[in-house]
């Protein structure tokens, strides 16, 4: 038991660091150090946590009136809150480690590893209440969709060092078009667990509905960070990011 346990999480912590390398390939400036990164993403699954904690206690709410939530809500509680989570992390280190995020890029990658570190507390919760032994195919997904949703809202902190007059309105949709996408994932989901365990098998628009959205998020993902990218090459030829000795040639 103990070792099937801890092979079920050095399975989850090689795909967590899998899909965080992939990411950390866009940080190809300034390289943020490790010790940055992974604070994110503690912080990012502590916040989390909290969202967590913040949505059982609406549905508690809720039921306590003999109201249950239905699925569209259950979805727009958990997008909203957990994008939120995320994107807080990122506001909090724009603020207490300005030295860090001082690039247009910064927003997307340390929101990127906000939710990484979100989606890692998630599947931690969900293995322990499957009591699972082995890692499902679905966990790999869930980490990469929680780190592609924290890039997207993160987008607009990045733009917010620039002091671009648009950026508040930016950070606003970009939070917005994460959590938008984030309900409806979960909307697909929720779905779907609902009409399996009806009928013991799935729909085929529940794979269709849930890779389209995933393939949206991911196509909206890549155009924001090499829109970010090229905020920073122009960023760092006017000569404004911090030194430019740990800059990558």
């Amino acid at each position: 038991m103990l070792a099937s346990t801890i092979i079920l999480y050095l399975t989850l912590a090689l795909c967590a660091v899998a899909i965080g390398a992939a990411a950390l390939r866009y940080d190809a400036y300034v390289r943020e150090p490790l010790r940055m990164i992974l604070l994110t993403a503690v912080m990012g699954a502590a916040l989390m946590w909290l969202a967590g904690r913040l949505q059982v206690w609406t549905i508690n709410h809720f039921a306590e009136q003999g109201r249950l939530m239905p699925n569209i809500s259950l979805a727009s509680l958990a997008g909203l809150t957990e994008e939120l989570a995320k994107i807080g992390v990122v506001l909090i280190l724009s603020r207490l480690a300005a030295r860090y995020v001082n690039e247009p890029i910064d927003g997307m990658i340390y929101g990127s590893f906000a939710g990484l570190g979100a989606a890692i507390e998630e599947s931690i919760w969900v293995l322990n209440l499957d009591h699972a032994t082995h890692l499902s195919p679905q966990e790999p997904v869930r980490l990469a969709g929680h780190l592609v949703f924290g890039g997207i809202g993160g987008y607009g902190v990045g733009l917010l060092v620039t002091r671009s007059p648009r950026a508040l309105l930016v950070t606003i949709l970009a939070l917005l078009c994460a959590a938008t996408i984030h309900t409806l994932w979960d909307v697909v989901a929720f779905d779907a667990a609902e009409k399996f365990n009806a009928s013991r098998s799935l729909r085929w628009y529940h794979t269709t509905g849930g890779v389209t959205l995933m393939l949206l998020g991911m196509a909206i993902y890549r155009l924001l960070i090499a829109d970010a990218a090229r905020r920073t090459r122009a960023w760092m030829t006017a000569g404004e990011p911090r030194s430019a000795s740990n800059i990558v040639k």
